[in-house]
């Protein structure tokens, strides 16, 4: 049954991308392939949490940083047993105390050592117009030559609810909507609605591209480099459906494995068509710093303007 669900899975995701379009003209361009690894990177850091939920759920409080922490593994597992070689970061410190150090050594977690101090931004190493807290992350990707990166967060608005939530997956201008797609279509088909209620809602695609928008000096990083990328954000702890199904041990681990999933089906059938490779990093464009008002204001060591 697992194996007819997972081939349904596959099918509807090829539906909606319309894979008729593949063939080898769709190669790689002059940018060069990729090295096949996939990286996802554990979103914030600890002391950092991001999102959490209002209060307790089963007896704990579910913090986004933490719960990946403990997760990941089961996301890795997937894409690793599909046979690819996958690579988990965090931006962060390495932690020291338990629970989360055992997860981490479990995932085998690249710590950066890079934590955000009051929530700092700052220029990608590659592409110094690209700004944003946590840009350590995406340059990891960018070192690697990554086929994919995906960045695992949940999201959370204030105060409990129990309707449906906006769930989506954030994802790059250029080279990220295919693998969004991907994502999007296999955590409905195997989580949202199915177990994790959410009102009938779906999961939405949304580019983000426009300087200082949330995510998107990593997604333009990448982007520039010919990477497809997605941010995560399908679970609000805040929603109550969501928090008992993240709560609870064996449906966690489902939702971290249609992740997987997810980054397997986009691995299989869309990972070697062609990319965007940004041709001139002195141009500008409406992700460079000082695009936004609120970069304008700000004075970012070592950031690029290209906009006066």
């Amino acid at each position: 049954m697992k194996r007819v669900l997972s081939l349904l899975a596959v099918v509807l995701v090829l539906l909606q991308l319309g894979c008729s379009q593949m063939g080898g003209s769709q190669m790689y361009s002059a940018g060069g392939r990729h090295s096949g690894v996939v990286v996802l990177d554990i979103g914030h850091f600890i002391g950092a949490d991001g999102a959490c939920t209002p209060g307790l759920v089963n007896g704990k409080r579910l913090t986004e940083c933490t719960w990946w922490y403990e997760y990941v593994y089961y996301t890795k597992k997937v894409i690793e047993n599909a046979g690819y070689t996958c690579i988990v970061t965090n931006r962060g410190n390495k932690p020291t105390t338990e629970p989360l150090a055992s997860f981490a050594r479990r995932a085998g977690v690249v710590h950066l050592n890079h934590p955000d101090k009051n929530g700092a931004r700052y220029p990608s190493e590659y592409f110094a117009d690209r700004v944003a807290g946590g840009m350590v992350s995406a340059d990891y990707a960018i070192a690697r030559k990554a086929a994919c990166a995906v960045f695992l967060h949940h999201n959370s608005s204030a105060g409990w609810t129990s309707g449906a939530s906006p769930s989506l997956i954030i994802c790059n201008k250029h080279n990220g909507k295919r693998l969004a797609t991907c994502l999007a279509r296999t955590l409905e088909h195997r989580v949202l609605n199915k177990g994790m209620a959410n009102g009938g809602r779906g999961c939405a695609v949304s580019v983000r591209s426009k300087d200082a928008d949330r995510a998107a000096g990593w997604m333009n990083a990448c982007d520039d480099a010919g990477i497809p990328a997605a941010v995560i954000e399908c679970a609000f702890l805040n929603n109550r459906n969501h928090a008992q199904y993240l709560a609870n041990d064996a449906t966690a681990r489902r939702y971290a494995q249609a992740v997987g999933e997810g980054v397997v089906n986009y691995m299989r059938y869309f990972s070697q068509q062609k990319r965007h490779y940004r041709k001139n990093k002195n141009k500008a464009d409406e992700g460079s710093f000082g695009y936004a008002a609120e970069s304008r204001r700000l004075k970012v060591p070592g950031a690029k303007r290209l906009l006066h």
